[in-house]
């Protein structure tokens, strides 16, 4: 018998606190990827000499959270008016701002406190943040260690397709 819950086994509230958290969860992820994404395709020696760079992270991360939460706004008015989801909107969009300002503080914080030579670090950080939601997901369906690394694995492979195609895009 496994710990985690069915859609059927939650009352409504329960049901609207695991959506806000899914949201505040893949705003998160969305805004890590993005962000790697991005970093990747600064070269290292440009980042590493420019004194703006906690800045441009931090307005890059921004940018991709209030663009979101329009395109959320307009999506949720558009296919869902009047249902459950329009009437979360506000606790969901709430979710999604603190979503990508904890990882807006994860990638900026290195570089502030250590200067555009972290940038590398804000990077590994981001990378390990998306990696230890994976292993968490894994182990939620349940999975064994083994398996829920094996998933681990895949996501790293995907993220580093991610961020491979970024890099072909160039900056």
């Amino acid at each position: 018998m496994s710990d985690v819950a069915r859609p059927g086994d939650l009352d409504k509230g329960q049901e609207e606190r695991a959506e806000v958290w899914r949201e505040g969860v893949t705003m998160a992820l969305y805004i890590s990827l993005s962000l790697l994404a991005v970093m990747a395709a600064l070269p290292a020696d440009e980042a590493m000499q420019n004194d703006k760079l906690a800045l441009v992270v931090a307005l890059t991360s921004v940018g991709l959270v209030l663009a979101h939460q329009v395109a959320f706004r307009m999506s949720s008015r558009l296919v869902t008016p009047g249902s459950v989801i329009q009437q979360l909107a506000s606790r969901l969009l709430r979710a999604q701002l603190l979503g990508g300002a904890a990882v807006t503080v994860l990638a900026v914080v290195p570089i502030l406190l250590f200067g555009p030579d972290a940038y590398r670090w804000s990077m590994a950080l981001l990378a390990l943040f998306v990696l230890a939601v994976g292993y968490l997901a894994a182990r939620s369906a349940p999975h064994s260690r083994g398996r829920s690394l094996i998933y681990v694995l895949v996501v790293a492979v995907l993220m580093m397709g991610v961020l491979a195609v970024k890099s072909l895009v160039g900056h």
